[in-house]
Parts: structure tokens; C-alpha cells; sequence
């Protein structure tokens, strides 16, 4: 996740707020009025609160991906060579590539939650809308995380039947802090005994 960095206004900067570039590409005809949804920075508190008092304690379980749907209008011929290009070049890019890099995306409004990787979760054909020969796709987008560097899955150590369970093995870390300990209790029995 990037940091959060000044929003591009729409007020003075229309025409930037009408499309967004996906892997570098402009993304073909112009975005709906109304066509962001979703895309909100989210933290996964989890709240527990104790019957008869007040407040609660808060542990933050995870931060979940920005997630959204953008809907685009096609109404000319270009609009639909240009999605079918968009289709080809980029939303069709294999999931493995995607989930191992991400796809850059900007559009003005992400500026401020700091989504700047994605992948393409799903893609629509152009579909009528109305009935006025009105043509529109849909496009969901799920940020991209980098894989951790390490499993965060541990795998219980167990032991075979009958062959009882051993001494535990522990890190050279474990065992020297817990030398230190003792070093340190017998130091403060010491103290006590002492006249």
C-alpha cells in the first residue's frame, strides 16, 4: 500500500477524473457518472465489549484490500475497438503474472487511499443499459498485496503413537534467555536470604 498523497481535483481537472490507466493503458470511452463504487480503505477491527461497561477493547485482526467496481460508458465505434485492445493487451493478463507483480493503476480519486497495485478480479462484455442502445462494461479491481516473505502457517509437531513425547527442542534464543532468567532468580533469592 502506498501512502495516501494530495487528491487532483475534479473541479479544475474534469477530463482526468473521466477514465483511468491500467498498466499504463487509458482505459477506452469514459467513466459512468457514478461509476466508482466501493474502493474504501477498510481496517478489520475486531470489538469486544463486556456486558455492563462502558467501551471496548479493539485488536486489529487485519487490513483487508481495497476492493471496487468501475463502470465504463462505450458510445462510439473507437469505444469498442478500444475496450476490445483494453481486454487484449491488459484485463487478460494471466492471474499468475498478476498475482506475482500487480497491475499499476491511477485514477485521481485513489490518491488519497493510496491504491496504486490491483488485479483484475472480473471483466464484462458490453452490456445494453436502458435500452437506449447505451452500452456499458464493468471492470472489478482487488488491490495487489506482495506475497509475505515468510508462511505465517506453523505446523504442530507431533509425535508417533507409543514412542512418547521427548524432551521439546528449543531455539539457542529461547535457551540462553531462559539461562538469563534463572540467573536472574537466583540472584533475587539471594537478595531475600541475605541479612
Amino acid at each position: 500500500m502506498a501512502a495516501p498523497s494530495p487528491t487532483l481535483s475534479p473541479i479544475s481537472n474534469a477530463n482526468d477524473w473521466m477514465y483511468f490507466t491500467l498498466s499504463g493503458v487509458n482505459s477506452p470511452g469514459t467513466i459512468a457518472l457514478g461509476g466508482m463504487k466501493g474502493f474504501k480503505r477498510e481496517t478489520g477491527w475486531d470489538v469486544k465489549k463486556g456486558k455492563g461497561t462502558q467501551g471496548a477493547t479493539l485488536t486489529l485482526k487485519d487490513i483487508p484490500p481495497v476492493e471496487g467496481k468501475i463502470t465504463l460508458n462505450l458510445i462510439s465505434d473507437a469505444d469498442f475497438a478500444g475496450y476490445d485492445a483494453f481486454v487484449a493487451s491488459v484485463l487478460s493478463i494471466s492471474p499468475k503474472q498478476q498475482q506475482a507483480e500487480g497491475l499499476t493503476i491511477f485514477h485521481p480519486s485513489f490518491s488519497s487511499i493510496g491504491l496504486t497495485q490491483v488485479v483484475v478480479k472480473y471483466y464484462t462484455a458490453p452490456e445494453e443499459v436502458g435500452g437506449k442502445r447505451k452500452y456499458q462494461v464493468e471492470i472489478e479491481l482487488l488491490e495487489w498485496q506482495p506475497p509475505p516473505a515468510a508462511s505465517v502457517v506453523s505446523t504442530v509437531a507431533t509425535t508417533a503413537p507409543g514412542a512418547g513425547a521427548g524432551p521439546r527442542q528449543q531455539s539457542a534464543r529461547v535457551q540462553a534467555r531462559l539461562v538469563e532468567v534463572a540467573a536472574l532468580n537466583a540472584a533475587n533469592a539471594a537478595a531475600r536470604a541475605a541479612p
